[in-house]
């Protein structure tokens, strides 16, 4: 028996169930509104995370995965973890469902000696995915924090200038006291 081509014919029951446990971390509305997966413009949370599933499911299965591929598609996943403001163990939760996932489906199977070296391969490819799904969470997190700091030191700008204290914006990079000519020293 071939592992490999035993996953890929239940390949949609299985994402089907590692999707419907993705979406088990969402509040009950929202995970019933992304279950609506079908239109990726009415739904393109749901859409993204279900396509994106199918994507890593077909590389995790493989010996030799595609780094370029596992980046891709855990990127548009993790984006998305990042915003809702999931820890980050929860933002990765998502690939510790994949292993219980296949096991499952070769409990017939079991002891077959080409089956147990198939899912001990699959823990090599689940360690890279964890791996490359926490650099992505930090990645994206740390875009999130940048942007917000921009964003309350632009509206800071704005209020001391409404309020007279400060003439027009300063430069990219300048600090404050640089403009004013003042300094502690």
């Amino acid at each position: 028996m071939d592992p490999q081509s035993l996953l890929s014919e239940k390949r949609k029951e299985i994402v089907n169930k590692w999707f419907d446990a993705v979406m088990a971390a969402y509040p009950e509305d929202g995970a019933r509104f992304f279950k609506q997966k079908a239109d990726p413009f009415a739904n393109p949370v749901g859409n993204t995370i279900y396509r994106c599933l199918n994507e890593l499911f077909d590389q995790v299965i493989h010996k030799e995965m595609d780094p370029d591929a596992i980046r891709t598609a855990l990127d548009g996943i993790v984006r998305i973890q990042s915003l809702q403001e999931f820890m980050p163990s929860q933002a990765i939760d998502f690939i510790f469902i994949i292993k219980p996932t296949i096991s499952h489906s070769f409990r017939k199977h079991g002891k077959d000696q080409a089956v147990q070296k198939y899912l001990s391969a699959l823990d090599d490819n689940v360690e890279y995915l964890l791996k490359t799904a926490f650099d992505l969470y930090m990645e994206c997190r740390q875009k999130v924090f940048q942007l917000r700091a921009n964003h309350a030191r632009d509206r800071v700008n704005k209020l001391l200038i409404k309020k007279g204290y400060m003439t027009e914006l300063p430069e990219l990079g300048k600090n404050l006291e640089d403009i004013t000519g003042e300094s502690d020293h």
